[in-house]
């Protein structure tokens, strides 16, 4: 008997606004409909391969409280499951959960909906879920917090750093029990939205030095009794355990949501175990999805006797259609007036939607900033916050957790 499961992860619907536009359709956001048909893609590959079950990894949305014409565009592709009797199982992410922690508000109405289709992962247990092709047991551990393992007595007079050993000795408890509890002779899969100390972090990384993202050893989790450790929470597809054994695989996400995933392909993971071998046969693959390009063109025109030629030549090299596309130049502030940017709007309209930075050098001793020089109240933290305030552009889908983690550090101080 073999029995398919479909692994994805980190859908993040309703992010990455500032990088669409408006379609006339339908007055909403272009890049929600990019999101749209990822997931899109992902529940047909589900239906077509005819799997036994799916396993979503965490971060439906970029928050708790999506608006509902979002929680309608991602209802209405998991419903396509349900209506296909495929079991699913939906782990609660970081960004699922209120900002104190507590419950996952935007898919704790999923365990209410299709009868049995749906299982909300909230809490560490182990579930045996019955499909078409026999039983599986499915440990879930959500995104874990400190208020969900430890009272407040346990913390008093504790730095950040013990208050994390001692989660990590609780949780590390928890787990065992869970997989002493397993039956071998049953597939097992532990599916968790988590920070493994091993992975290559994007912007998540930003999560690892605040007290709301403690890295977990990758030895609590790669664990011979389970089959397949299906992961999310990072952004970039990867396998912690090279030779397989097992296999403990980050999906990644479905879509890009900004220019730190421009290089990373996107998909999900089919599993395929072979119950009746002894031992079982796991295979799995990743499964690249279509999306939507992200484009940088950079160019250092500092050098340049004629910068607009020079940038329009890069423009022209450049794979720009239906791209989220931005041109950044290096250029003097002298050099201004050489440059026409109505003429760089005219050769990017081709993109999905772009946007045109001109990053200027000085060519002189670097002068600080006054309001930063000596003598000024601007604190650090401050000073952050204005240079984030700076980039909005590029720093938007991770500029709270920049900011959170900063303040962490600077409490430990």
């Amino acid at each position: 008997m073999q029995m398919k499961i479909l692994h994805l992860s980190d859908i993040h619907m309703g992010s990455s606004f500032s990088h669409g536009k408006t379609d006339p359709a339908t007055g909403r956001n272009s890049r929600l409909q990019d999101f749209t048909s990822a997931l899109s893609g992902c529940i047909d590959a589900a239906l077509e391969q005819k799997v036994d079950l799916v396993l979503f990894g965490g971060d439906a949305f970029p928050d708790s409280t999506p608006p509902p014409y979002v929680q309608e565009a991602f209802a209405n592709q998991f419903n396509r499951l349900a209506q296909g009797q495929i079991p699913t199982v939906l782990l609660i992410g970081n960004h699922d959960q209120h900002s104190h922690g507590q419950g996952g508000a935007s898919l704790s109405i999923y365990r209410t909906l299709a009868g049995n289709s749906f299982i909300v992962g909230d809490k560490i247990t182990t579930l045996k879920i019955e499909t078409k092709s026999g039983p599986i047991q499915v440990t879930t551990l959500p995104w874990i917090n400190r208020s969900g393992l430890l009272t407040r007595p346990e913390t008093a007079g504790l730095s950040l750093y013990e208050v994390n050993q001692l989660i990590l000795k609780k949780l590390q408890a928890i787990l065992e029990q869970q997989i002493r509890s397993l039956d071998l002779e049953i597939p097992a899969i532990l599916l968790a939205h988590a920070m493994v100390d091993r992975a290559v972090y994007g912007a998540e990384k930003f999560l690892a030095v605040s007290n709301r993202g403690f890295q977990i050893p990758l030895s609590f989790l790669a664990r011979s009794e389970y089959d397949y450790v299906a992961l999310g929470h990072v952004h970039t597809h990867q396998n912690l355990k090279p030779d397989n054994n097992p296999p403990v695989v980050y999906a990644g996400s479905i879509e890009r949501v900004d220019f730190s995933e421009e290089g990373e392909e996107k998909g999900y993971v089919l599993i395929e175990i072979a119950q009746d071998s002894k031992p079982k046969q796991l295979k799995w693959s990743f499964n690249p999805l279509a999306t939507r390009p992200f484009k940088t063109i950079k160019v250092n025109v500092t050098a340049s006797p004629n910068p607009q030629a020079q940038i329009i030549k890069a423009i022209k090299s450049s794979q720009i259609n239906e791209a989220v596309v931005r041109l950044i130049y290096d250029i003097y502030p002298e050099q201004y007036d050489l440059i026409d940017v109505k003429a760089f709007d005219e050769l990017l309209k081709e993109a999905h939607s772009y946007s045109i930075k001109a990053n200027p050098v000085n060519n002189k001793s670097h002068q600080r900033l006054p309001e930063m020089g000596v003598g000024s109240h601007l604190t650090p933290l401050d000073a952050l916050k204005m240079y984030v305030e700076s980039r909005q552009g590029e720093l938007k889908d991770i500029a709270q957790d920049m900011l959170e983690a900063a303040e962490t550090l600077m409490a430990q101080n």
